[in-house]
């Protein structure tokens, strides 16, 4: 059998008493795995729990959201010393174990689901402790993942209305709306710096035009931007993708009027067009972002070309560069090289990051949606234990009190006849009598002892705690015991300090406790033995030990 030790070491079980870790341990079986093993095969549903003593397991997990959604995929787990798995076989199975694999030789502590739920429905009050640890580490994991959440999207505030993909996506979406408005007035306040300060020769009238115009269209996309919520599910994630595809090739577009209008090819801010591939690899898919970038190219070898070949007029940067550097084959060449080379490595590089932080929000959102379920299913678990303890304890009440009527009044009837109301009885027939009236006392306290059971339960124990004097608790308990150590002539002795402080107790089941220990300890120890009781203040607790010179 399993030792209460080990299974101490599991969060699970760390509340609970030697006795109850002792009812668990019965039902436990130790299993060990060499590296490689693979303890559940994919898509078998776990019917045990496992807790890992030693060792470490990895766990392909299959998530199902409700009863009619197709089951997902959920990323792969490392469950560790002192963790468990195989929730499901406590819970509804929205959560099954695809497979589990040994990385390393592994011990495991093993219970029978069904066994244990057996054992909760029995005694609800291991249940109890069970249940509350489970619901507080499934919490936590939720908590955790909460904040794995927040660190991973740099601590934004989250709605709970959207999925983490989908809030991102619309975050970004806002953060390129404001950046255009920044970019807008640094195109009009850069072309009067240029044209005014230094002196370059291009005309500016054209160029704050093109700024108004992507204020006036930001507007627009503001406005849009606020439509994007939850009520557009399930395609809210393809239309907020579809508009930021639009924002993109409009800012490329106005991107390459203003460089037209600044000198063109001459213009060294023809590499702003990787800003803007940068953003939409952050917010569309690998395909999206690499049409964008291939626009670009499209945009800037067009411009080039029409003023090269002189289909367009060129505006000239004077006094900034030389005026046929727009028609210089090599120059031209570098630059449209450079330019093809920088954006499509930024490309990838954008798209592959972005990508895998995407793929990691959906395993996030996966896990949360997980930890939801299993945190619900364990409360609708715990809810029906404290149910069943509830009617337990109202039947333990009404079934002790419908037993003590009928004993009563049958003791009262054999003391009637033992005191020779109901005529004369020889000595055979008073020690039968008596006999049976000794039996039905030991029921009549066992019928007291279930009361308590339900009273304490019900809490209605905590109403008879009240200030109370050690010493008097003391002195009632020897006065009860008096006669049962002087019929065996035994020596009671006393050892306590003079002065005790007074304490908050219910002076009748204090009592009780030490008129049980005196009894047992009258009980097992032969005639002219001696029982000590001692009283020692321990400055934070009052210590009360009672010994004895028999067995």
């Amino acid at each position: 059998m399993i030792s209460i030790r080990a299974l101490r070491k599991s969060p699970i079980f760390e509340d609970l008493t030697d006795d109850e870790l002792e009812r668990i341990a019965s039902l436990c079986r130790e299993e060990v795995y060499e590296a490689g093993t693979i303890i559940h095969e994919e898509g078998t549903p776990a019917e045990d729990l496992y807790i890992v003593q030693d060792g470490e397991v990895v766990l392909e997990l299959e998530l199902e959201l409700h009863p009619y959604a197709s089951p997902r995929r959920t990323t792969i787990e490392v469950v560790t010393k002192g963790e468990a798995f195989g929730w499901s076989s406590l819970v509804e199975p929205h959560v099954r174990t695809l497979s589990a694999k040994c990385t390393e030789r592994t011990r495991l502590i093993v219970l029978r689901g069904s066994e244990l739920m057996d054992l909760f429905e029995s005694e609800p009050h291991i249940g109890y402790k069970v249940m509350a640890a489970i619901s507080k580490l499934v919490g936590s994991r939720l908590r955790d993942t909460r904040q794995k959440l927040m660190s991973f999207l740099r601590g934004e505030e989250i709605s709970f209305e959207y999925s983490p993909e989908e809030a991102t996506l619309i975050q970004r979406i806002h953060y390129f709306i404001t950046f255009r408005w920044i970019a807008a007035v640094g195109v009009a306040a850069l072309a009067i710096f240029a044209n005014q300060v230094l002196r370059l020769g291009f005309p500016a009238l054209p160029v704050l035009i093109i700024a108004v115009v992507i204020a006036l269209y930001n507007v627009i996309f503001w406005f849009q931007a606020r439509g994007l919520t939850p009520e557009d599910a399930p395609d809210l994630v393809g239309r907020a993708r579809r508009f930021a595809t639009v924002q993109s090739v409009v800012d490329l577009l106005a991107l390459t009027v203003l460089l037209h209008c600044t000198g063109g090819i001459e213009n060294p801010l023809v590499f702003y067009f990787v800003f803007h591939v940068i953003i939409a690899s952050i917010l569309l898919p690998y395909k999206a972002a690499y049409a964008l970038a291939t626009l670009a190219v499209l945009l800037l070898y067009s411009l080039v070309g029409l003023e090269y070949f002189g289909i367009i007029p060129h505006v000239h940067l004077g006094g900034f560069v030389t005026p046929d550097l727009y028609r210089q084959e090599t120059y031209i060449l570098a630059v449209l090289f450079t330019f093809v080379t920088v954006l499509y490595i930024s490309t990838y590089m954008a798209t592959s990051i972005a990508g895998e932080l995407r793929k990691r929000q959906r395993e996030v959102a996966s896990l949360r949606d997980r930890c939801l379920i299993d945190s619900r299913a364990l409360e609708e678990t715990n809810r029906k234990l404290m149910e069943l303890d509830r009617l337990r304890t109202y039947f333990l009440g009404m079934v002790s009190h419908d037993l003590k009527a009928p004993l009563v009044a049958i003791e009262s009837y054999i003391q009637v006849i033992l005191g020779g109301f109901a005529g004369e009885i020889n000595e055979e027939q008073r020690e039968m009598l008596e006999r049976s009236s000794r039996r039905i006392g030991e029921l009549l306290n066992l019928v007291s002892d279930l009361l308590d059971v339900s009273r304490i339960e019900a809490g209605q124990i905590a109403q008879e705690f009240k200030a109370t004097s050690l010493s008097e608790v003391v002195a009632g308990s020897l006065e009860d015991i008096q006669a049962m150590a002087k019929e065996k002539e035994m020596e009671l002795r006393v050892e306590m300090p003079e002065e005790l402080p007074v304490i908050h107790a219910a002076p009748h089941r204090l009592r009780q406790v030490l008129n049980n220990l005196l009894s047992n300890a009258v009980k097992f120890t032969p005639p002219r033995g001696l029982i000590t009781i001692r009283v020692e203040d321990k400055d934070d607790h009052l210590q009360i030990e009672v010994m004895d010179t028999g067995v």
